[in-house]
């Protein structure tokens, strides 16, 4: 019998589940453990893992490894979050585990940590035609946005519950004045960092520690107690009561509360906030709750990592998946591909490309506009977070980067240093991301008339000018107009001068 130890170090909390997974069977857990270590306090004052927190945590890890042991398990997966992410001394205290648990850690991004998270929750959303999965830490907080079972969306900011009580809530009971301070900055930060998809969202799916306690102290409030919190369901108007009474409450009085576990106390006024500003950001009348969080997603993820196909997938046809997913105009993007692979083919010797990036590039082609699927407004960004999240079948996570990258440059802005999508990419990788990305917008313009009226495109250079020489049956205004606004890009990224010119064909 496969038993599997999945832990996870946070900024509050050491948690670990170990799981039974039988041959042909769903698995089942038959261990969970949890000790509050605080492993993130007073991180944001001096950037380093606090010493006493360090000492707690390795003791808690080592007892976990005990138990995992003497249960027989036979494979442990243990991931950092967002206080050993910050930390200066974070890659100190991964050693440290090697050295003295034997412990291997990942520390992962930001990202990876909305994918787990987004992953332990799809059991709640798999009925929901769009859905939000929100989880609050000590250190961060994630938004996943998803549409069907794709999320198109990852944000983590660090309002998590125990940082917002370091900054703001220093007094006991709070002040006015502090609380207001605290919701001014939560709210600013949501609004400044997640785009709500207008799609209704009527219910947020909530996980992490002060979720989870929310969920008790609600249960308390309506003289209930629940066997387990999964799948529980919490009306806005409770949140709101709760958030009322925590807010003029001294440490004392809510630890009196039904449902308050002391370690808590001090954290979970930020926490509700965090949650009510949510739900009024997505107008979500609800929130249900995934009380498993990010442990079951590293289960799920170890487990589909293993039982993935050992034939390799066609990755064509993944793409093609993609874009009818998300509604795309085929005849457009089969157009665009054939005229950015077309130009590829004949610069490949003069910009020193290779097969590989022309796959990217026939990828990036296809599913440039997938974006329309969610709004004709910034859809070259929306298509950048639809391929970053839709996940493509025989392409490593790093190249799936740049093949969202290459498409979100297709069109409006020139790639920025302060562009989230930019910064994402291997500081290797952005030259060839901005020179496949400046062939797809010359492509892309050489369709602007959505007809595919060019034929075919001949280019010449001589180092100092590209000529585009097209052939097409019809007036070309239109796709010449569409080069002249989209030369830019390819003009910076290759240092030539554009020229496009309609030839006769033979």
């Amino acid at each position: 019998m496969r038993l599997l130890q999945a832990i996870d170090i946070g900024t509050n909390s050491v948690r670990s589940i170990i799981v039974e997974v039988p041959v042909g069977g769903p698995h089942r857990i038959i261990d969970d453990e949890k000790e509050m270590t605080r492993l993130g306090q007073g991180l944001d004052a001096t950037g380093q893992l606090d010493p006493g927190a360090v000492e707690r945590t390795v003791s808690a890890l080592k007892a976990m490894m005990d138990i995992g042991r003497n249960l027989g398990v036979t494979e442990v997966r243990a991931i950092a979050t967002e206080a050993v992410r910050r930390a200066t001394n974070g890659p100190e205290f991964v050693q440290r585990l090697r050295d003295e648990a034997g412990l291997d850690v990942e520390i992962i991004s930001a990202e990876e940590e909305g994918r787990l998270v987004w992953l332990s929750a799809m059991a709640l959303t798999k009925d929901m035609p769009a859905s939000v999965i929100l989880d609050v830490g000590g250190g961060s907080v994630e938004i996943v946005q998803a549409i069907g079972e794709e999320p198109v969306s990852i944000v983590s900011m660090p309002i998590g519950a125990r940082i917002m009580t370091e900054h703001f809530l220093a007094e006991d009971p709070p002040s006015d004045d502090s609380f207001k301070k605290l919701k001014r900055f939560v709210r600013r930060t949501l609004r400044d960092r997640v785009i709500p998809l207008e799609l209704g969202i009527g219910v947020v799916v909530g996980s992490g520690g002060a979720i989870t306690t929310i969920g008790s102290l609600v249960a308390g409030m309506r003289g209930r107690r629940y066997e387990s919190l999964q799948g529980v369901q919490i009306e806005r108007a409770e949140i709101m009561q709760l958030l009322g009474i925590l807010s003029h409450s001294t440490a004392e009085q809510r630890l009196a509360m039904p449902g308050m576990p002391a370690e808590r106390v001090d954290i979970i006024l930020a926490g509700t906030l965090v949650l009510a500003e949510v739900l009024k950001l997505f107008g979500a009348g609800s929130v249900l709750i995934n009380a498993r969080g990010i442990r079951e997603g590293i289960v799920l993820d170890t487990l589909s990592s293993d039982g993935a196909i050992d034939t390799a997938p066609d990755h064509r046809e993944s793409v093609l998946d993609v874009g009818r997913r998300y509604r795309f105009d085929r005849q457009h993007a089969e157009h665009v591909t054939k005229l950015a692979l077309s130009i590829f083919d004949q610069l490949v010797d003069v910009v020193h490309l290779d097969s590989n990036d022309r796959r990217l590039l026939e990828s990036a082609a296809m599913l440039h506009d997938i974006g329309y699927y969610i709004a004709y407004d910034r859809h070259h960004r929306h298509s950048y977070h639809l391929i970053l999240h839709s996940g493509l079948p025989g392409l490593t996570r790093r190249e799936v980067s740049m093949v969202a990258a290459i498409a979100r440059y297709h069109t409006k802005a020139l790639p920025k240093r302060s562009h989230e999508s930019w910064a994402a990419i291997e500081p290797a990788d952005r030259a060839a991301v901005r020179e496949l990305a400046a062939i797809l917008r010359i492509a892309d313009g050489l369709d602007r008339g959505r007809g595919a009226r060019v034929r075919s495109v001949k280019v010449h250079d001589d180092g100092a000018i590209t000529r585009f020489e097209v052939e097409g049956g019809q007036d070309l205004h239109a796709e010449l107009y569409g080069v002249g606004k989209k030369k830019d890009l390819f003009e910076e990224a290759f240092g030539r001068r554009v020229e496009v010119a309609v030839v006769d064909g033979e």
